[in-house]
């Protein structure tokens, strides 16, 4: 391979993607070497070619809302001391719709920060106002880097962090770096379109204006997930609904969407009608001939026509907004339940959600000819597992995540979607987000290839990387005692002793965690 020397760039084109100038320039530093940025909305998102000629100008081309911005960072983690690499280099993802799902309430990218939540859906944000931007920004900065297209936000628009501006300012960090701010958004649940505030578009605002116009809820207000157990949210204004059967609802629901898109430079909507109760009306139960779930196919097929209509818009740098339309969890298997979703527009992606469990029991099931009887064409798995709702928040999951990417990408689904609202300075969290990242950008990446460049030198070579993983595994077993805890803490203590810099901080973070878990193991009462 041959190599170009490079000692300074002219950046041309630098208008179609700043931050990839940016990049350019502080990596290469300002010269007179002309590298060209050329956005190709033939490209899929995030798809981009590098050209390094021996000589003359250097070319990069990608679509023009994140492609660019990889096709820079692939340059540049392609150059040596030698120079640049010459040839011609292209990459384009497997899977097109690469999300991380988050609450804003229990999302810590910031561990600084004081009210940091571990669990929840509809909580108060109990962190100060900046602790919105500090967290975020941090998670965008990880998708930028490491090719995940977009971060569902839900509770992205609340007065306890800044409301609108504070949003706005997300969205627009986010873009500027290729990753989409895909607003969360209850219809007639979850809050609406303003999750928590004092706001016309806030859904507990409008249902105290309109009472007549709330759901019957059950008396049970909350769900159960296997890997979790029953879940009861607490009686409060976050879990006010509204029946989707009212028409006056619906127009509601449609302003609030056009003044959302008029309002932000959101990437997309992440749109549910909500999962913690059915409404029980008489119109409601006409429609649905008794359907008595936590959610209602019902439901969807009443208000999403219009509201999907009125959310078709072109987003950022000029392509069409991503939205996502959740069909909820454990059912992508019903097909005669999704009936009636067939009506659905095709134009979206519906996201099938599933449990750690259901998915082991399952996945054979998920082929390629599964995947072309459901509804429509564009179909996303999205799960559980790896978060609270399957006890595994800050559990090693990389095996389970590449999985997930092959078997939905050999099925011929377009995306996965994983929570994200721990940190990546947790390690288990760390290498189970790359193989997301990896995997899902490339499902025929070989797991041995992955584990020696990105999981082995993370722990100081493979033999410790797989000692890690067993010491972090002990972490989830319940029948772990104090005595085996003890000595998963002794051997990372062991490997902190020998070993420095990040390497050692992955080490220390294990070696504190099994004694947090020794202790709380072999105490048994208080003394």
């Amino acid at each position: 391979m041959s190599y170009r020397p490079f000692s300074g760039v002219q950046v041309l084109g630098a208008e179609h993607a700043p931050f990839a100038a940016t990049l350019l320039v502080e990596a290469l530093g300002q010269g007179t070497q002309p590298v060209r940025l050329t956005p190709d909305p033939a490209l899929p998102e995030g798809g981009f070619r590098v050209e390094v000629p021996a000589s003359g100008e250097v070319r990069i081309v990608g679509d023009p809302f994140a492609g660019l911005i990889y096709g820079v960072r692939d340059l540049l983690a392609r150059a040596t001391p030698a120079g640049l690499p010459v040839g011609t280099y292209d990459s384009a993802p497997g899977l097109p719709l690469r999300t991380l799902w988050t609450w804003d309430h229990s999302t810590n990218w910031d561990l600084r920060q004081l009210g940091l939540q571990e669990i929840g859906a509809l909580n108060p944000y109990a962190k100060g106002a900046d602790a919105f931007g500090a967290d975020y920004r941090r998670l965008v900065d990880f998708c930028s880097a490491e090719r995940i297209g977009g971060i569902v936000v839900y509770g992205l628009l609340r007065d306890a962090h800044g409301g609108v501006e504070a949003a706005r300012e997300l969205c627009e960090y986010a873009n500027a770096r290729g990753v989409r701010i895909i607003a969360g958004v209850g219809i007639n649940a979850y809050g609406g379109v303003y999750f928590d505030g004092r706001h016309r578009y806030n859904l507990a605002t409008w249902l105290r204006q309109r009472p007549d116009l709330a759901a019957e809820l059950p008396k049970k207000v909350g769900f159960d997930i296997d890997e979790f157990g029953d879940l009861h949210f607490p009686a409060s204004e976050y879990m006010m609904a509204a029946c989707p059967s009212q028409p006056e609802n619906l127009a509601w629901n449609r302003d609030a969407i056009d003044w959302l898109l008029d309002t932000l430079p959101v990437g997309g909507i992440n749109f549910e009608t909500g999962d913690y109760g059915s409404c029980a009306c008489a119109r409601c139960t006409a429609h649905t001939g008794g359907e008595r779930t936590s959610w209602s196919y019902e439901a969807m097929r009443s208000v999403y026509p219009t509201l999907l209509d009125t959310a078709r818009r072109t987003g950022p740098a000029g392509v069409p907004l991503r939205h996502l339309v959740e069909v909820y969890w454990d059912n992508i298997f019903d097909l005669e339940a999704q009936r009636p979703l067939a009506d659905l527009p095709d134009d979206v992606a519906y996201q099938y959600c599933v449990n750690r469990g259901f998915w082991y029991d399952n996945r054979d099931r998920l082929t390629a000819e599964h995947v072309a009887a459901l509804p429509h064409t564009t179909n996303v798995l999205r799960t559980h597992a790896g978060s609270q709702w399957n006890r595994q928040r800050h559990s090693w999951v990389p095996e389970m995540y590449t999985d997930m990417a092959t078997r939905t990408a050999a099925a011929g689904m377009r995306g996965l979607t994983i929570f994200a609202e721990a940190s990546a300075y947790h390690p288990t969290n760390e290498v189970s987000y790359l193989a997301y990242a990896r995997f899902s950008w490339n499902p025929e990446l070989a797991w041995a290839d992955f584990w020696r460049d990105e999981v082995a030198p993370r722990f100081g070579g493979s033999a410790e990387a797989e000692a890690f993983r067993d010491g972090a595994a002990l972490l989830d077993a319940p029948t772990a005692d104090a005595d085996a805890l003890g000595k998963v803490r002794g051997d990372a203590l062991a490997m902190v002793a020998a070993t420095s810099g990040e390497v050692q901080r992955r080490w220390l973070w294990l070696a504190e965690r099994a004694a947090r878990h020794a202790h709380s193991a072999g105490q048994t009462s208080v003394v």
